[in-house]
């Protein structure tokens, strides 16, 4: 059937990603509630109709991935969707909300009115912008926004799919909400074991990495996130290409390093 595309009428975008589950690398316990996600996908509809606890338990499957950006939350959604063959819409909730009544609610019926029945995954991102704990209400304005919330929750649990909603702090999320997911999962800043894979498959096979680079003490000096070391390959890599050769520096690694740093206002 035809996939909806992006639009006014549709605020949510088609996510995919060449990466394959090899190369999601979270810690154990996440990635053992990552694959509760998938068994839901998988046997969701045998658990409700044939074992017939459809009368008992909520439809659908709702998720919490909270950690720092950089971290694999929107790649893992993508890998979800890829493994079990669903579409992965990202509704970028800072588009959806809007600071006219009802206007945010209208948004959002749009998105689950077209998501019903169609096996999607439902991916919101920065969904900070909407559940910044719900305020006492002070003013009409407050109000508003605990309408929008409540508005949300209510769609979340009536809906039959997967929703996933992606937050950077697990603390802004009222507490009303957080009972609300299945599974919350925590995407921190990797280990030093995880950051050194991160690292040795970072790198193109078509480049060398120069005799001084030592990938461990790297890994262990530098605590960093995943999508950040892709930054600085991305950089080390441009640059041997513009000097015309194959071999990564150890001088272009902490170059990287420092400019991403910097970009956070810390320094080496």
């Amino acid at each position: 059937s035809r996939k909806p595309n992006f639009s006014k009428d549709f605020p949510a975008k088609l996510i995919e990603t060449d990466q394959e589950w090899e190369d999601l690398i979270l810690p154990q316990k996440a990635l053992d509630q990552i694959e509760e996600i998938q068994t839901w996908i998988q046997h969701g509809e045998t658990l409700m109709d044939e074992w017939d606890l459809r009368k008992k338990i909520r439809p659908g499957m709702r998720a919490l991935f909270h950690g720092p950006p950089g971290t694999g939350k929107t790649m893992t959604s993508c890998l979800l969707g890829k493994l079990t063959d669903r579409d992965v819409y990202r509704i970028d909730l800072s588009m959806v909300v809007s600071k006219y009544i009802g206007e945010t609610e209208e948004n959002l019926g749009k998105v689950f009115n077209q998501a019903e029945n169609k096996n999607w995954i439902l991916f919101f991102d920065e969904a900070d912008a909407l559940f910044g704990s719900r305020i006492q209400t002070e003013s009409s304005n407050d109000m508003f926004a605990n309408q929008q919330v409540s508005y949300l929750l209510q769609r979340i649990e009536d809906f039959n799919g997967v929703v996933i909603l992606s937050s950077n702090m697990k603390n802004n999320i009222d507490k009303a909400f957080i009972r609300r997911f299945e599974t919350m999962v925590h995407f921190g800043i990797p280990a030093a074991a995880e950051r050194l894979r991160l690292w040795q498959n970072g790198f193109s096979a078509q480049t060398q990495l120069d005799d001084d680079v030592d990938l461990v003490e790297i890994a262990n000096k530098y605590e960093v996130t995943g999508g950040i070391i892709m930054n600085i390959v991305r950089f080390c890599s441009l640059m041997a290409l513009k000097r015309n050769t194959t071999i990564i520096p150890l001088s272009d690694i902490i170059l990287g390093i420092r400019r991403e740093f910097l970009k956070e206002g810390k320094t080496l």
